[in-house]
């Protein structure tokens, strides 16, 4: 097989592989691919515009907009990172020739789109994805580093020791290899998974899949952002965008009897949900978009494209109604980056609608999209270019061991599998944290409210509705979020929370964490239980977090047992997941662990692990507690499944692993520490638990605080 060398590959030539290969260093050699043209990316198809941060006062709302469209489930270090860069990047794109819409001085005109509570939105009349995309693939060919190939598809990459040194790509009928120093995957989207999407059918999520096979972390692969309002038509094929700047400037959404059912500038899922049950309550493929209220002189300088594209399609949007159904249009979720776009495996990066830097979270605030790509490319140029790459010292034996398992066809299976997994997931831990949960929480706020809450009752004679924020007052993890809502919730349907952050997210003292709004008197009675939850939920993520990171790179999970708080074990476990940890059995049904006492009553190992294999169904597994040698190679001789090396010292232990050699899997517990923990890694073992993780660990303190009437 033929092998190209350079040394950065950057598979994919939209905005962000091209904003990317201009910020390569010029002594270096720089190849980039794409699937088909190098015109046929979404990038070209953009048309609303970019955000920027015309001013320093804009940061708040500009922040607060862009995490509010997101479900708060944004990486905020990420979208500060965007806000803060994106002048910058702007003046860059203007340096290429990039031309923004400017007013008779000069300056530039912004634009508002859904879910903007200012016009912050630059925009090149409706083709600013085209604008910016050809002028830096203009100003690419010019640099006599950067070479182009066309028509090539990445197969695969070649990685070994969880560091990627290359692909594998096709030409017409032609495989090859590229071995690069760095690779930088900007593959795009995944429209081409769906029958209705405004993306190219060539853009399948390659990289995810490639992603999957190579065990590179992803990050909320069922993040899909449906656009609410494409062209209706009947035939098959890419679905043509009607812009949101289109509703953003005052187009309005009619139902079939002519009437507005939604607020046009909501949030694109929101407004999304609102057209889909319309069109059900109608019995109608679409609905109706209303451009004529712009006028025919606006419609024709700022959406030109639109209204040519309409012309075709049989409309005339200056003088009539246009039918628009939701179509897939976005990516959020993606390969799993750092704030430099690194991904979990060395030399690779990934950029562009491909990556997930946590920016947009759930649902992408509109032309944020453009400008995310521009800043991350460009952050992962800078910090590559610092970096001395690994050398692959057998790249042709690493060839041929992709090569043997390679299955291509698979690919877009792989991607809609772990998407449907995710959804699954989410909507299992939605409907089994209302089933787990209500019964206990209710026991608590029985216990502390009992009859009446005296104090409150005595102060509020009424209903007065009013806000109060949940304050961090020292550093930790969040974690229970959805615990402490719903305190809220059951004490009061009616009662609201805003949170601003995710469980899992690193709070800081001094922090607003959540605001709650409802009838003050249902705020006051539910406070304390809700707090209680959360600071002991927090407390328990956060030790974990702080034990966990003492094992990274060691390959080793950390477990922890069913030492919990009687009434508490869901949430408490549920804080060891959000901190990083792993649960152990979660109750005496979920695995057989034969310990001394149930050894003793058997007879010996032997006889208690031939019981339990007769017992229990063969895909249970079956895990022996031993505390010396004898005991180890008695367990192993028995079959255990899983050996517990209980309160041995360091030594015994690292005999014992290295006398089981992989026939039975590891723990080590007892005793186990911050303070130890890293000696205990050394042994070698599989897992380590603890029970210090759910009854040791202190409480993050939080309060609620500034309550007032609103």
């Amino acid at each position: 097989m033929n092998v190209i060398q350079t040394d950065i590959l950057i598979v994919g030539t939209g905005c962000s592989g091209l904003f990317a290969a201009l910020h390569a260093p010029k002594d270096k050699k720089v190849l980039l691919i794409c699937k088909t043209t190098l015109e046929e990316s979404d990038s070209f198809l953009a048309q609303g515009g970019i955000c920027v941060l015309k001013d320093p006062s804009d940061y708040e709302s500009f922040f607060k907009d862009t995490i509010r469209a997101g479900h708060y489930k944004n990486r905020r270090q990420s979208v500060d990172i965007m806000i803060q860069s994106s002048p910058d990047v702007i003046a860059e794109l203007e340096s290429y020739g990039v031309r923004f819409t400017k007013d008779e001085q000069g300056h530039f005109v912004y634009t508002k789109e859904g879910c903007h509570s200012h016009p912050r939105i630059l925009f090149h009349e409706d083709i600013t994805g085209k604008e910016i995309t050809s002028h830096l693939l203009e100003e690419a060919k010019k640099r006599k580093n950067l070479t182009f190939m066309e028509n090539t598809t990445m197969l695969d990459i070649l990685e070994e020791d969880n560091t990627c040194y290359g692909i594998v790509a096709k030409k017409e009928e032609e495989l090859f290899a590229i071995q690069s120093n760095f690779t930088l995957l900007a593959t795009g989207g995944i429209g081409g998974l769906f029958n209705n999407s405004t993306n190219y059918p060539h853009l399948t999520g390659d990289s995810l899949a490639i992603s999957l096979r190579h065990h590179i972390a992803l990050e909320n692969p069922d993040y899909i952002q449906i656009h609410p309002t494409t062209l209706y038509s009947k035939k098959k094929g890419r679905r043509f965008l009607i812009s949101e700047s289109v509703r953003g400037e005052g187009a309005k959404l009619y139902d079939k009897y002519g009437k507005r059912f939604a607020d046009e500038v909501l949030p694109r899922d929101l407004l999304t949900q609102k057209i889909y049950q319309q069109m059900k309550k109608d019995d109608t493929p679409f609905v109706w978009l209303d451009m004529t209220v712009l006028g025919k002189e606006q419609i024709l300088s700022h959406f030109p494209h639109i209204y040519q594209h309409c012309l075709q399609e049989g409309f005339d949007c200056t003088k009539e109604w246009i039918p628009v159904v939701p179509g897939q249009h976005y990516f959020m979720g993606g390969i799993h980056v750092d704030a430099y776009s690194r991904t979990t495996m060395d030399q690779l990066y990934a950029i562009g609608e491909t990556a997930c830097n946590g920016v947009h979270g759930e649902n992408r605030l509109a032309s944020n999209s453009l400008l995310e790509s521009l800043v991350f490319a460009r952050r992962a140029m800078k910090d590559l270019s610092i970096k001395t790459a690994k050398i692959c010292l057998n790249f042709e034996n690493l060839i041929q061991t992709t090569m043997k398992d390679l299955d291509v066809t698979k690919y877009s299976s792989m991607v809609r599998e772990v998407i449907k997994r995710k959804k699954e997931g989410r909507k299992m831990n939605s409907i089994t944290m209302s089933m787990n949960v209500d019964t206990l929480i209710l026991q608590a706020l029985r216990e502390d409210v009992t009859s009446e809450d005296i104090t409150t009752n005595a102060i509020m004679k009424g209903y007065q509705s009013g806000s109060v924020q949940l304050i961090c007052k020292e550093d930790g993890i969040i974690a229970g979020l959805p615990v402490f809502e719903r305190v809220f919730q059951l004490v009061d349907s009616k009662t609201e929370v805003t949170f601003f952050f995710n469980d899992g997210d690193h709070v800081h003292k001094g922090e607003v964490v959540a605001e709650i709004y409802g009838d003050i008197r249902s705020l006051l009675t539910a406070e304390r239980t809700a707090l209680n939850y959360l600071q002991r939920m927090s407390g328990i993520a956060t030790y974990t977090r702080q034990t966990a990171d003492l094992l990274k790179g060691t390959g080793i999970r950390l477990l922890d047992t069913r030492k919990t708080t009687p009434n508490m074990r869901v949430f408490e476990k549920y804080a060891v997941k959000v901190g990083g940890g792993y649960n152990h059995r979660y109750n005496l049904s979920d695995g057989i662990l034969l310990k001394d006492n149930h050894i003793a009553a058997a007879g010996g190992i032997r006889q208690a692990v031939e019981l339990a294999k007769e017992y229990a169904s063969f895909v249970r597994k079956i895990e022996v507690e031993v505390e010396n040698m004898d005991m180890v190679k008695e367990a192993v001789e028995a079959g255990a499944d899983i050996i517990m090396l209980d309160n041995m010292s360091i030594d015994q232990m690292k005999e014992a692993v290295q006398y089981i050699q992989g026939r039975a899997l590891t723990e080590c517990s007892g005793n186990v520490t911050k303070e130890n923990i890293a000696a205990l890694a050394s042994t070698g073992v599989d897992y380590i638990s603890s029970g210090a993780l759910t009854h040791s660990s202190k409480i993050l303190d939080l309060s609620l605080k500034n309550l007032k009437a609103v």
